[in-house]
């Protein structure tokens, strides 16, 4: 979803990726990420510590699964609202406008809300060590992230977002 977004922006002359230091890091992080899903989907080499299952249960698998699409669904919605707007990174120099509506109205944040959504939906179905350690990564680079936005976009927006802010919760729900 995302390539295919940043696609159709190149397509309009926008570049979604904002390249920088700190986005490299992010970058490793994910693809050792994907790597330790598709090692955990089809027996593919891993350490084994990492590969250590933490619990067994058909029932947290279909829940995990149920979650895993809840947060696809969500960040597909998010693409949809954020129009031409959607950014990997901070984009200092051509930033888009701030969105407010659509599923940006219940939360400044549902883009994350829907990847953690979507790990939490990957540490129930594997049940190993592997997704707990990602959740808990996730967790911290993405309040990391938003907490990054914020002050970008208080800097920005001003009044605007702060105006956002007083109406809309971080991760859900409207004041």
């Amino acid at each position: 979803m995302i390539f295919a977004r940043a696609l159709m922006l190149r397509r309009r002359g926008i570049d979604a990726f904002v390249r920088g230091p700190q986005y490299t890091a992010f970058g490793i992080y994910y693809l050792v990420f994907t790597y330790a899903v598709l090692a955990c989907s089809f027996a593919w080499p891993f350490p084994t510590v990492l590969g250590q299952a933490l619990w067994h249960s058909p029932a947290l698998s279909w829940a995990g699964a149920v979650l895993c699409l809840a947060g696809v669904a969500g960040y597909a919605l998010c693409m949809t609202s954020l129009e031409d707007s959607f950014r990997i990174g901070i984009d200092e120099n051509a930033p888009g406008r701030l969105i407010t509506g659509g599923i940006f109205g219940y939360s400044r944040n549902p883009l994350y809300l829907s990847l953690l959504t979507e790990y939490l939906g990957l540490l129930l179905v594997f049940g190993n060590m592997a997704m707990a350690v990602n959740l808990g990564i996730s967790v911290f680079l993405i309040l990391r992230q938003i907490f990054r936005e914020e002050e970008f976009l208080r800097q920005r927006h001003g009044e605007e977002y702060a105006a956002y802010c007083r109406r809309t919760g971080r991760f859900f729900g409207r004041h």
